[in-house]
Protein backbone atom coordinates (compact mmCIF):
# COMPACT_ATOMS: atom_id res chain seq x y z
CA UNK A 1 0.00 0.00 0.00
CA UNK A 2 2.76 2.53 0.81
CA UNK A 3 4.62 1.70 -2.27
CA UNK A 4 1.60 2.29 -4.28
CA UNK A 5 1.33 5.35 -2.72
CA UNK A 6 4.57 6.91 -3.41
CA UNK A 7 4.20 5.56 -6.80
CA UNK A 8 1.01 7.67 -7.36
CA UNK A 9 3.04 10.47 -5.74
CA UNK A 10 5.47 10.58 -8.44
CA UNK A 11 3.38 10.01 -11.34
CA UNK A 12 1.52 12.85 -10.30
CA UNK A 13 5.56 14.78 -9.72
CA UNK A 14 5.74 13.70 -13.48
CA UNK A 15 1.87 14.97 -14.69
CA UNK A 16 3.01 18.24 -13.14
CA UNK A 17 5.84 18.04 -15.00
CA UNK A 18 3.92 17.81 -18.40
CA UNK A 19 2.03 21.16 -17.59
CA UNK A 20 4.79 23.08 -18.49
CA UNK A 21 4.48 22.09 -22.01
CA UNK A 22 0.77 23.66 -21.53
CA UNK A 23 2.02 26.97 -20.42
CA UNK A 24 2.24 26.82 -17.15
CA UNK A 25 3.89 29.63 -14.83
CA UNK A 26 6.90 29.25 -13.00
CA UNK A 27 5.54 30.41 -10.15
CA UNK A 28 2.57 27.86 -10.56
CA UNK A 29 4.81 25.08 -10.96
CA UNK A 30 6.90 25.90 -8.12
CA UNK A 31 3.88 26.23 -5.62
CA UNK A 32 2.62 22.62 -7.38
CA UNK A 33 5.72 21.00 -6.63
CA UNK A 34 6.05 22.74 -3.02
CA UNK A 35 2.38 20.98 -2.08
CA UNK A 36 3.97 17.63 -3.70
CA UNK A 37 6.78 17.60 -1.76
CA UNK A 38 4.67 18.67 1.35
CA UNK A 39 2.08 16.27 0.63
CA UNK A 40 5.27 13.26 0.45
CA UNK A 41 6.99 14.72 4.34
CA UNK A 42 3.02 14.09 5.47
CA UNK A 43 3.26 10.79 4.90
CA UNK A 44 6.21 9.71 5.77
CA UNK A 45 5.49 11.53 9.27
CA UNK A 46 2.00 9.44 9.17
CA UNK A 47 4.12 6.32 8.11
CA UNK A 48 6.33 6.68 10.78
CA UNK A 49 3.99 7.39 13.70
CA UNK A 50 2.08 3.88 12.07
CA UNK A 51 5.73 2.55 12.68
CA UNK A 52 6.80 3.49 15.63
CA UNK A 53 6.42 1.38 18.67
CA UNK A 54 7.89 0.52 22.09
CA UNK A 55 11.36 -0.73 21.79
CA UNK A 56 10.73 -4.78 23.42
CA UNK A 57 13.43 -3.87 26.14
CA UNK A 58 11.85 -0.68 27.58
CA UNK A 59 8.48 -2.67 27.48
CA UNK A 60 9.98 -5.55 29.07
CA UNK A 61 11.88 -3.14 31.89
CA UNK A 62 7.86 -1.76 32.37
CA UNK A 63 6.40 -4.96 32.80
CA UNK A 64 9.28 -6.79 35.64
CA UNK A 65 8.82 -3.06 37.25
CA UNK A 66 5.27 -2.94 37.04
CA UNK A 67 4.89 -6.74 38.74
CA UNK A 68 8.06 -6.45 41.26
CA UNK A 69 7.61 -2.81 42.91
CA UNK A 70 4.65 -3.86 45.11
CA UNK A 71 6.56 -6.87 46.25
CA UNK A 72 9.70 -5.09 46.73
CA UNK A 73 8.65 -2.47 48.94
CA UNK A 74 6.26 -4.69 50.98
CA UNK A 75 8.29 -4.51 53.93
CA UNK A 76 9.08 -0.76 53.65
CA UNK A 77 5.22 -0.05 53.49
CA UNK A 78 4.74 -2.00 56.20
CA UNK A 79 7.13 -0.47 58.22
CA UNK A 80 5.79 3.00 57.75
CA UNK A 81 2.60 1.94 58.26
CA UNK A 82 3.23 1.28 62.07
CA UNK A 83 3.02 4.98 62.76
CA UNK A 84 0.24 5.66 61.18
CA UNK A 85 -2.54 3.35 60.12
CA UNK A 86 -2.34 -0.75 59.47
CA UNK A 87 -4.95 -0.19 56.31
CA UNK A 88 -1.75 1.92 54.09
CA UNK A 89 0.04 -1.43 54.37
CA UNK A 90 -2.53 -2.64 51.62
CA UNK A 91 -3.66 0.89 50.00
CA UNK A 92 -0.50 1.89 49.19
CA UNK A 93 1.03 -0.89 46.81
CA UNK A 94 -2.64 -1.12 45.79
CA UNK A 95 -2.51 1.97 44.40
CA UNK A 96 0.84 2.20 43.42
CA UNK A 97 0.18 -1.11 41.21
CA UNK A 98 -3.12 0.88 39.92
CA UNK A 99 -1.35 3.23 38.43
CA UNK A 100 1.90 1.29 36.74
CA UNK A 101 -0.41 -0.86 35.14
CA UNK A 102 -2.82 2.33 33.90
CA UNK A 103 0.08 3.74 32.37
CA UNK A 104 1.27 0.76 30.63
CA UNK A 105 -2.78 0.60 29.16
CA UNK A 106 -2.23 3.97 28.25
CA UNK A 107 1.00 3.67 26.43
CA UNK A 108 -0.64 0.42 24.63
CA UNK A 109 -3.48 2.52 23.55
CA UNK A 110 -1.31 5.79 22.55
CA UNK A 111 1.16 3.35 20.38
CA UNK A 112 -0.93 2.63 17.96
CA UNK A 113 -3.14 6.00 16.87
CA UNK A 114 -4.63 3.97 13.66
CA UNK A 115 -6.25 0.81 15.31
CA UNK A 116 -9.79 2.56 15.72
CA UNK A 117 -9.85 1.43 19.33
CA UNK A 118 -10.06 4.36 21.85
CA UNK A 119 -11.38 7.95 21.60
CA UNK A 120 -8.02 9.75 20.88
CA UNK A 121 -7.46 7.71 17.35
CA UNK A 122 -6.99 9.21 13.98
CA UNK A 123 -10.40 8.38 12.74
CA UNK A 124 -8.93 7.08 8.86
CA UNK A 125 -10.45 4.41 6.81
CA UNK A 126 -7.75 2.92 4.65
CA UNK A 127 -9.97 0.92 2.61
CA UNK A 128 -12.27 3.79 1.33
CA UNK A 129 -8.75 5.65 0.73
CA UNK A 130 -7.42 3.25 -0.70
CA UNK A 131 -10.41 3.33 -3.57
CA UNK A 132 -10.23 7.02 -3.64
CA UNK A 133 -6.75 6.39 -5.08
CA UNK A 134 -7.24 4.31 -7.70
Amino acid sequence: MENELFEKISRLSIHVQDFRKFGLQVGEMSRVSQYISKLSGAVESMKVVLHYRTPVTLRAYSTVFMYSFPVLYAPYFAYEAQDYYPSLVYMIPIMYSFVLISLDNIQNHLENPFDQIGEDDIKFDVEQFAERMK
